[in-house]
């Protein structure tokens, strides 16, 4: 990953003069999509297993806008159901976005009212979805939406594959509490691709958010915190933060091995929640911990690539949002006491 490195810390050098607040990556569209595709010319967005999980840690680390690309959300899907697909994904040039979350599906998936219909035109969509990362500047969307009423709500649902700039395809932009915006969707009427199996949409589901729960983006997102927060706080003999910064960093270690073994065993229904919980809930500890130790600049904010003074304050606002998206951590216990625990 030597190369990698070298490359995130020259082209990330320019960053500052890029920021787009309102965007999670805290970085404009077009810087975004140069860095996808000078990643993808380089072969890295095709990566697989044990090296795309370390080219993960290693963009998260380097506060890289690489996270949300097409590879990461849509790559598995594409590469079993839609192979011929894959090739402008891995070449960087196209975004995508997840829409699976409704204003009253949260968590439970099963109470989605997005509706398909199958006409003579094709896939028709119908319904919103909401807390959309990056919808306002993908071009594809993958999205679940019931296709069969006469089966139980998880299996009569399918997973589609929409164009963004389609028409019936609409995106209203909501702001988050620090700053960045989420997504609303509406979908009226709007053509779509059936991806995978009809009706096989929660099966393809639980598959696909798998990759998304590694923890890999997480536990170089909590490294870099972690790193910043060591340098801050670096030549005060204070014996508390050197305690607490000491148990910081063997609780990292600790998630490192965990997120390691998702890689390494990708068959493991139970790990993927495990690492989520780990990983995000020790990003939070980090962000409450920088704003106790580090004094003021523990509880001043900036957007990121703004004032780096402000970047705990944006992180003590930020890690909740791990903790709630890509299903909820209380969700992921239930997995595990369920599946791994064999409670009912």
């Amino acid at each position: 990953m030597d190369d990698v490195r070298s490359w995130l810390a020259s082209v990330m050098a320019d960053a500052p003069t890029h920021a787009d607040p309102r965007d999670l990556t805290g970085l404009d569209e077009a810087f975004e999509r140069r860095l996808v595709r000078e990643a993808g010319a380089r072969g890295w967005l095709a990566l697989e297993g044990e090296a795309r999980a370390a080219f993960n840690f290693e963009v998260a680390r380097a506060d890289a806008p690489l996270v949300d690309t097409a590879v990461t959300l849509i790559g598995g899907l594409l590469a079993v159901h839609r192979p011929h697909l894959l090739g402008p994904v891995v070449a960087g040039e196209v975004t995508a976005c997840i829409a699976y979350t409704e204003a009253q599906a949260g968590s439970d998936l099963a109470a989605i009212e997005a509706v398909a219909d199958e006409t003579d035109r094709g896939w028709e969509l119908r319904g919103r979805k909401v807390l959309v990362t990056g919808a306002h500047k993908a071009d594809w969307c993958v999205t679940l939406a019931a296709s069969n009423f006469d089966v139980p709500p998880r299996e009569g649902m399918s997973m589609f594959l929409v164009d963004m700039r389609a028409p019936g395809v609409r995106v209203e932009r909501r702001p988050t509490m620090n700053g960045w915006d989420l997504g609303d969707v509406y979908f009226e009427d709007a053509p779509a691709q059936l991806l995978g199996v009809r009706d096989g949409g929660w099966r393809q589901l639980v598959t696909a958010v798998a990759a998304e729960r590694s923890g890999m983006f997480w536990l170089g997102f909590a490294r870099h915190v972690l790193d910043l927060l060591v340098d801050h706080v670096r030549g005060h003999d204070d014996v508390l933060a050197r305690d607490t910064l000491g148990r910081l960093a063997a609780e990292w270690s600790a998630a490192e091995q965990l997120c390691w073994r998702v890689v390494r065993e990708p068959d493991d229904a139970v790990l993927p929640s495990m690492a989520k919980i780990v990983t995000t809930e020790l990003l939070q500890d980090l962000a409450q911990t920088a704003s106790e130790l580090a004094g003021t600049d523990g509880v001043r904010w900036a957007p990121l690539f703004g004032d780096p003074a402000g970047r705990f304050g944006y992180e003590y606002l930020e890690r909740v949002h791990g903790t709630i998206s890509v299903g909820a951590n209380e969700v992921q216990r239930d997995t595990i006491a369920r599946f791994g625990l064999g409670l009912r």
